[in-house]
């Protein structure tokens, strides 16, 4: 047992100072050109999903990983019983991968630049970087105000149009974190 904890430190550990140094994001869902890397959401809520975690991204894994490791790496200097260690290092594990990645979803997510606001946006044209069609929900990027940012479309109103990958659109409507585009 005593190797589980000590791989999940130095694995977990590993990243979780990677990331920090690197100070980018560390999840997989997320585009890894760094021009892109910066997601926009007028609607925080929406994107944090009212307080729930991703509790399978990459973050909270390596989070979890690093303290689960951590602690039963150093219980045993107090003498603590084999059982009890494995419950603790659980839960600190849990506690601090979930809650870790609540905050750094909630903190890192909720900036957004008081430049550009939602009637900035509408009018823009854009580009399709994630397909989508009908009632789905994809992905597009835009520069408005001299920054590079993508946010969660859809079509509008319904449309019937399905969007592919680089196809231009412009956007006729921010909903939430979520623009209503049409294909130009």
């Amino acid at each position: 047992m005593d190797a589980l904890y000590w791989i999940s430190l130095i694995v977990g550990g590993v990243f979780v100072v990677l990331s920090m140094i690197g100070g980018g994001d560390s999840d997989l869902d997320t585009d890894m050109d760094s021009d892109l890397d910066m997601e926009t959401d007028l609607d925080v809520d929406s994107d944090v999903g009212a307080g729930w975690v991703d509790l399978f991204s990459v973050r909270t894994i390596f989070l979890f990983a690093a303290f689960f490791g951590m602690c039963g790496v150093l219980l045993p200097l107090a003498n603590v019983h084999e059982i009890v260690r494995l419950f603790v290092s659980l839960a600190v594990g849990l506690t601090v991968g979930t809650g870790g990645s609540y905050l750094i979803k909630r903190i890192g997510y909720a900036h957004v630049s008081s430049e550009v606001t939602a009637s900035d946006l509408t009018g823009r044209t854009a580009e399709v970087i994630i397909p989508f069609g009908r009632s789905d929900v994809g992905k597009i990027v835009l520069v408005a105000k001299g920054q590079r940012m993508q946010f969660k479309a859809r079509g509008f109103e319904g449309a019937e149009d399905v969007f592919g990958q680089g196809e231009e659109v412009v956007v006729v409507r921010m909903e939430g974190a979520v623009a209503e585009v049409l294909k130009t």
